[in-house]
C-alpha cells in the first residue's frame, strides 16, 4: 500500500498537541523577553532622568554657595564704611570673592561639559601634547582652591624629586586631545582636594607623578591621603553623571561627577584611565595616553608651521 504525496501534505499540516504547545511557547517566550526589554529600557530611561534631576538640584545648590559668597563680600566692600573695614579685611574679601569667582566658573565649565557629553557633540582634538605642560598647567588651574583647602600639591617625575613643577626633558610627547586632557586632569586634581578636607579632615597632600615606565605609553597618577571611598560609591561615580550624596543641606563626602568626565575624555580619546580607593587611605587615578609617533609627530609640526605662517600674514 502506498502513500499519496496528498496524504503526506495533509498529515503535515496536522498539528500534535506537542507541536502546538510548542508554538504556543516559543510565542510566549518570544513575547516575555520583548516585555523585559521594555521594562528595562523604561527603567534605564527613567534612571538617567533621575540622575539628571538630582545632579541639577546639586549643582543649584554648588552654584549659589560661591554667588552668594560673591553678592555678600562685595556688598560689604561697596558699604565698607558701614562695617568699618580694616585693609587687611578688605584685602581678604577680595581673596574670597576671587576664589569663588573661580569656583563658580569651575561648576559652570562642569556643567556644559556634562551637557555636550550627554549630546554626544564632543569629539577629541588630537595632536602632540606635553604632558608636562599638562600637568603644570592643571596644577596652576586648581592653585587657589587647593590653598584655601589647605591641600599642598606635590609633583614629580621619574628624574626628578618632588617639587613645585614637573620639569623632565626625558619624556616624549603624546599623541591627545591637550584640552579635554588638561580638563580631566584638573577634575581629578578638585575631586582630590574635596576628598582631603571632607569627614573633619582640615588638611590634606596630593601627589601627581608622571613617567613613561610602559612601553610606549606615558602615565600620570594622582594620588591623595584623603579619606577615600567605598568600592560601590566608586563604580557609580565612574559610571554616571551624578553626585552620589543628596542631601543638600550636609557637606558632600562622595565622589564627584568630576571623575565620569574625566575617564569618559580620557577614554574618548584613545587613553586609559583607572582608579583605585580604600577609606581612611585615600584615592589613586592613573590616566595613560599613548606616544606620538613619527608620521604624528611630523604632522604636528607640519599643523605648527601652518599656524605660524598665518601668524606672521595677521601681523604683516
Amino acid at each position: 500500500m502506498y502513500t499519496s504525496i496528498s496524504q503526506i501534505d495533509n498529515f503535515k499540516n496536522k498539528s500534535s498537541p506537542l507541536s502546538q504547545l510548542t508554538r504556543n511557547m516559543s510565542g510566549a517566550l518570544v513575547r516575555a523577553q520583548a516585555e523585559r526589554d521594555i521594562k528595562n529600557a523604561r527603567a534605564a530611561a527613567e534612571a538617567a532622568i533621575r540622575m539628571r534631576s538630582s545632579f541639577l538640584e546639586n549643582m543649584n545648590h554648588e552654584l549659589r554657595t560661591p554667588l552668594n559668597a560673591i553678592i555678600g563680600f562685595a556688598t560689604m566692600l561697596q558699604e565698607r564704611e558701614i562695617y568699618k573695614l580694616s585693609a587687611d579685611q578688605e584685602n581678604t574679601y577680595y581673596e574670597y570673592i576671587l576664589q569663588s569667582a573661580d569656583l563658580l566658573l569651575g561648576h559652570i565649565n562642569t556643567i556644559l561639559e556634562v551637557s555636550a557629553l550627554d549630546n554626544g557633540s564632543v569629539e577629541p582634538d588630537h595632536s602632540c601634547v606635553n604632558p608636562v605642560d599638562l600637568i603644570n598647567d592643571a596644577v596652576a588651574s586648581v592653585e587657589v582652591q587647593a590653598q584655601a583647602a589647605n591641600v599642598t600639591i606635590f609633583t614629580g617625575t621619574d628624574e626628578t624629586n618632588q617639587g613645585a613643577r614637573v620639569r623632565s626633558e626625558k619624556i616624549n610627547l603624546i599623541w591627545a586631545d591637550g584640552e579635554r586632557a588638561g580638563q580631566a586632569i584638573d577634575h581629578l586634581l578638585q575631586t582630590a582636594i574635596k576628598s582631603c578636607v571632607t569627614q573633619g579632615r582640615k588638611s590634606g597632600k596630593i601627589y601627581v607623578r608622571l613617567s613613561s615606565r610602559r612601553e610606549g605609553w606615558v602615565e600620570i597618577q594622582i594620588r591623595d591621603d584623603g579619606h577615600g571611598f567605598p568600592a560601590d560609591e566608586l563604580e557609580q561615580a565612574c559610571n554616571a553623571f551624578g553626585e552620589l550624596h543628596r542631601e543638600l543641606s550636609k557637606p558632600f563626602t562622595g565622589p564627584s561627577v568630576g571623575i565620569a568626565i574625566a575617564k569618559t575624555f580620557i577614554e574618548m580619546q584613545g587613553g586609559q584611565f583607572t582608579i583605585k580607593s580604600r577609606t581612611e587611605k585615600g584615592t589613586l587615578s592613573t590616566i595613560a595616553f599613548p606616544l606620538a609617533n613619527a608620521s604624528q609627530l611630523e604632522k604636528s609640526n607640519d599643523q605648527q608651521e601652518d599656524l605660524e605662517c598665518l601668524m606672521e600674514k595677521s601681523v604683516s
